[in-house]
């Protein structure tokens, strides 16, 4: 009797109209859960496709900005050093002339020729003989590039002692680089008691 009773209530219950709108109700729970993990998805993908591009954009700009840094930083040494060469040069420049008469970018023969004669002449110095003598003494190469190179010249003459040994002091205290290489000195019949003496030294010059 109770088990027949209980069929009864459960039949009623499934023609009832709560009963049938059962599956609409779980219908639209599974639509809504499908929608709400369809959009989750989209959202994890796009995000995914969105923010990679982003970030490597960042990335990218990030090591552009050290680049730019890093020559930022050579430059600013670069013109800390020139405004430091600037100085130098500004100390040196008004000695930069004695500096090319010393050592001319040319052979100059002609100049120096000249150049003996008047401390001969301011010496009291009489020449009997000068000439260039074109050889190259010294040619001295380091790295690929040339430093200097010199020739050769001589000087005969007469004159006193003191006058000689002033002619060669002025000789190698004149602005142009030269040396003395060789010399000799004697009294000979000819020079009235004065002194013959022959000289021959070096010019150097950079080219």
């Amino acid at each position: 009797m109770i088990a027949n009773s209980g069929n009864a209530k459960i039949k009623n219950f499934t023609k009832s109209r709560y009963f049938a709108m059962l599956p609409s109700f779980q219908n639209e729970k599974t639509k809504k859960l499908t929608s709400i993990i369809l959009t989750l998805t989209a959202v994890v993908l796009f995000g995914i496709f969105a923010i990679n591009p982003t970030v490597s954009t960042i990335l990218k700009l990030k090591k552009e900005l050290a680049d730019k840094k890093s020559v930022e930083k050579n430059l600013q040494e670069k013109i800390k050093n020139l405004s430091v060469l600037q100085e130098r040069y500004a100390e040196i420049q008004a000695d930069i002339p004695y500096i090319l008469d010393a050592m001319p970018d040319k052979s100059q023969v002609a100049l120096l020729m000249a150049q003996i004669q008047s401390i001969a002449r301011d010496t009291n110095i009489d020449i009997s003989n000068l000439q260039n003598l074109a050889v190259e003494l010294f040619n001295q190469n380091i790295g690929g590039e040339t430093q200097h190179v010199s020739y050769s010249f001589s000087v005969s003459g007469i004159g006193s002692l003191q006058h000689i040994i002033t002619f060669i002091s002025d000789l190698v205290s004149m602005q142009r680089i030269v040396s003395v290489d060789t010399f000799s000195i004697d009294q000979t019949a000819d020079t009235g008691g004065a002194l013959r003496f022959n000289l021959q030294g070096s010019a150097f010059y950079k080219p």
